[in-house]
């Protein structure tokens, strides 16, 4: 009896300590960036089991989101795809290279992939009328439905996460021609990426003028820059959709300048919300915000004179894509060039992206975080 319960407590004790070794090797993988996690699922199965694990991805997200975690931040671009490390051309990231092509197998016509959104290392494209959500990180990708409502132009979309249902969300909009109480009517569809599929309804908004396409996330909610014309004399407002309580709001104020400033579009910066805008006099300024409510407030990023730019694009083809740790900006000219400028000497360098049509551009963190939502793709 003596000896079997050595045995017994033996066996416990290295249950015990290989318990506690695996709780170890956890918590380190939890620290490590997503790109290297990828490397390491190789090691062995049960390494490749737990970072392929949902719970995993989830809590390695919210180390990120806290800081605890160095997050490696790229841009992602079509036309054709590409992976853009903007930090290497800048010289503050020691390795990798500054373009890599990225080509998920998708259905043909990938060229006229539209950007939708970008959310918690999520990329979401809009394939003629189909989407496809995308991690440019685990090379992941699931194709949706369409809407079927929304085939036309002058539609308005984005892409975030409803932290309250723990659910990813595409938003489709588009105005009408309808008037009811001096509000014009729009038609909206929704996409849960949890249930799968599309829910239609109409809102009444007040006619706003000049909608950017793709909506930007920032604190559950999706934003565009908008003009309102019913204001004398018209002014640029933020229009904001609340993923939670599925409503439009206008609660941020754009920042107050001296004189009339025309905002032209909308960002992140780290963790902040971006506003940017740009003037025939050359001069480029940017703001950003960090928090809603009365506690927060517009804090100017900065502004420069973008007379070092290349001829031949005005201040409406000139979107800043990126701010980096150095202070050099990555902008997107017109719908075909990508350039790191610095605004200390006025110089720029060409990233050598390939241009087979328009590009559209967004920026992303690497994540773990699949467009499954922990389901197997082959059930989806």
């Amino acid at each position: 009896m003596k000896s079997l319960f050595a045995e017994s407590s033996g066996t416990l004790a290295y249950a015990v300590a290989e318990s506690f070794n695996e709780d170890i090797v956890i918590e380190i993988l939890l620290r490590l960036p997503a790109k290297s996690l990828m490397r390491f699922k190789c090691v062995s199965k049960w390494w490749q089991s737990l970072i392929s694990d949902p719970g995993f991805a989830k809590s390695h997200l919210q180390r990120l989101k806290a800081g605890d975690i160095i997050s490696s931040q790229r841009i992602f671009k079509t036309g054709p795809f590409e992976i853009i490390n903007y930090e290497v051309l800048d010289g503050s990231d020691d390795g990798g290279v500054v373009v890599k092509s990225q080509e998920p197998r998708m259905d043909a016509y990938t060229w006229y992939a539209e950007h939708v959104g970008s959310c918690d290392g999520l990329v979401c494209l809009s394939v003629l009328g189909r989407f496809v959500l995308y991690n440019p990180t685990t090379g992941e990708r699931r194709n949706l439905p369409s809407s079927d409502l929304f085939r036309l132009p002058k539609i308005f979309h984005g892409f975030g996460y409803d932290s309250r249902s723990d659910d990813y969300k595409i938003v489709q909009c588009k105005g009408t021609d309808q008037w009811q109480g001096g509000s014009t009517i729009w038609e909206m569809a929704i996409f849960s990426l949890k249930s799968g599929s599309w829910k239609t309804t109409q809102v009444r908004r007040r006619h706003l003028y000049g909608i950017e396409q793709a909506g930007v996330y920032w604190n559950g909610a999706l934003h565009w820059c908008s003009i309102d014309h019913s204001k004398m004399p018209a002014e640029a407002v933020i229009l904001s959709f609340n993923l939670s309580e599925e409503k439009f709001q206008q609660v941020l104020p754009v920042p107050e300048l001296d004189g009339g400033i025309n905002f032209k579009g909308l960002g992140i910066h780290g963790a902040n919300l971006f506003m940017y805008h740009g003037s025939y006099t050359h001069c480029f300024q940017a703001w950003i915000r960090s928090e809603y409510g009365k506690g927060g407030s517009w804090t100017k990023l900065f502004s420069i004179s973008t007379r070092g730019i290349p001829p031949g694009y005005n201040h409406t083809q000139i979107i800043p894509v990126v701010y980096t740790r150095s202070g050099k900006i990555v902008f997107q000219l017109n719908a075909s060039r990508m350039i790191l400028f610095d605004p200390e000497d006025n110089t720029y360098k060409d990233y050598p992206i390939q241009n087979y049509s328009n590009i559209y551009s967004a920026t992303y963190v690497e994540t773990l975080v699949s467009p499954y939502l922990g389901c197997e793709p082959s059930k989806i």
